[in-house]
């Protein structure tokens, strides 16, 4: 490896490396770069934590991965094949949340360095305090679009990452849309997206849910991607949402049932995602919350009034869905 050739590093820099334990938080896209770089620098102790799994859109850029392990640990995963480039090197993958309580301030005085490949505030502004506290240098890590921003962080010697205020976030990374929506924007987002989806300027990028066909399609996950046919060029055909709902003629029924069940059934199966976080219910479409009830009371403007979900999906179906169709 690079430290262990004679004049690329200074004695002191090859000694520090040789003695450092790196954190890095995050497997996608840049997570996947500081890896490779890191294994091939020489750095012998590595820990790498990411909760997320591998989709077949993260193929193109996230280069540690491949078609057959789509559906599985992207931390695993890019563990064993960062010891393809250095077997001796000792690293560590954690399948979970940097959020879980597993990872205190104890945890992080472990580490030398910590890099964050993060793609959400919310585990941002969290390492950032657990850095501070521990007093660890934090390298922090980001894109959106073809800009990208490299900061670091020192108690003491830099402003720390919530130092500055930031403007308001105006994009969301797409598992949070699909997967761990937590605030009314990212429901209103979901929703503009299922509407382009279905109607609108069809984009790959907005996909609001895994298909039928997605590999990573509950509880066999990856299966099918293993199964199924090929490209000329090697990769996985995958559906779209518009191009699903156009076979089942727009049916009502079937898109509730796959949205509002069937991915949600496909949600609660990664149970990492709720051990701090209130799982979401799947709907069942014979049998949706208010259905036979009589509209409650309202004083208000009827315009103000709440609806019940079964209101919801008769307003989507016949005055929606219907209308809109030829």
């Amino acid at each position: 490896m690079v430290a262990r050739i004679a004049g690329v590093f200074d004695e002191k820099l090859t000694e520090a490396i040789a003695n450092s334990k790196i954190l890095v938080v995050g497997a996608g896209g840049i997570g996947c770069e500081i890896l490779k770089n890191l294994v091939l620098t020489g750095f012998p102790q590595i820990e790498i934590i990411d909760l997320d799994t591998i989709d077949v859109s993260n193929l193109n850029r996230q280069f540690l991965f491949h078609k057959e392990h789509v559906g599985k640990s992207k931390a695993q995963v890019a563990k064993d094949s960062a010891l393809s480039f250095n077997p001796n090197v000792n690293i560590v993958a954690h399948h979970d949340s940097v959020i879980s309580n597993d990872y205190g301030v104890s945890y992080f005085k472990q580490f030398n360095i910590v890099m964050n490949a993060l793609d959400n505030r919310v585990a941002r502004n969290h390492v950032n305090r657990m850095c501070l506290a521990a007093n660890v240098p934090l390298i922090e890590t980001g894109t959106a679009g073809y800009a990208g921003q490299v900061e670091l962080i020192k108690k003491g010697l830099t402003q720390c990452y919530e130092c500055q205020p930031k403007a308001p976030q105006k994009t969301f990374p797409g598992c949070t849309i699909r997967n761990t929506p937590s605030e009314p924007i990212h429901c209103i987002v979901w929703a503009k997206h299922l509407f382009n989806q279905l109607f609108g300027e069809e984009d790959p990028d907005q996909d609001v849910s895994p298909d039928t066909e997605d590999p990573e399609a509950a509880g066999t996950a990856g299966k099918s991607a293993l199964s199924s046919q090929q490209t000329e060029s090697g990769n996985v055909e995958r559906k779209s949402t518009r191009t699903w709902a156009a076979e089942t003629n727009y049916n009502p029924e079937k898109l509730f049932t796959k949205l509002f069940g069937d991915d949600i059934k496909y949600l609660l199966s990664m149970e990492n995602l709720w051990k701090k976080r209130r799982p979401p219910t799947p709907l069942s479409w014979d049998n949706l919350p208010g259905k036979g009830d009589a509209p409650k009371q309202h004083s208000g403007l009827p315009d103000q009034r709440v609806w019940s979900v079964h209101e919801c999906a008769e307003v989507i179906t016949h005055h929606c869905l219907y209308k809109m169709l030829p």
